[in-house]
């Protein structure tokens, strides 16, 4: 279904005119009556605004569907730059004791490496 269908079935099953639902959410008749002959799109802030007022996600306005399956993306494989981030971010979320610790633990792992150099 298209929003356009979406919006009618949900505007006419709330018994509201299009000068009724206009007011809630702050457009104009016409502009809710291009919406539904597809001859206008909402921007994102009026998809939000019409959501939140019928209590719907924007996924269900666009597409009609209640639910979306979403196949998994394959994770991207990690790289330094990232692995450095994600290390920095966690490290700044510690406490001073846990900070030490981290300190030492990476020292170990630093004559660990260099033990394996050897």
């Amino acid at each position: 279904m298209e929003f356009s269908e979406v919006l009618k079935e949900l505007r006419e099953s709330h018994n509201l005119t299009q000068d009724q639902l206009a007011k809630q959410i702050d457009v104009s008749r016409s502009t809710i009556a291009g919406y539904e002959s597809r001859n206008r799109q909402p921007d994102y802030e009026k998809l939000i605004n019409i959501s939140k007022y019928f209590h719907v996600s924007i996924d269900y306005l666009l597409t009609g569907q209640k639910e979306i399956e979403f196949s998994a993306l394959p994770l991207p494989e990690p790289n330094e730059k990232i692995l450095d981030r994600k290390v920095i971010k966690a490290y700044r979320r510690l406490g001073f004791a846990s900070k030490q610790d981290v300190l030492k633990y990476i020292e170990l792992l630093e004559l660990k490496e260099n033990h394996h150099k050897m």
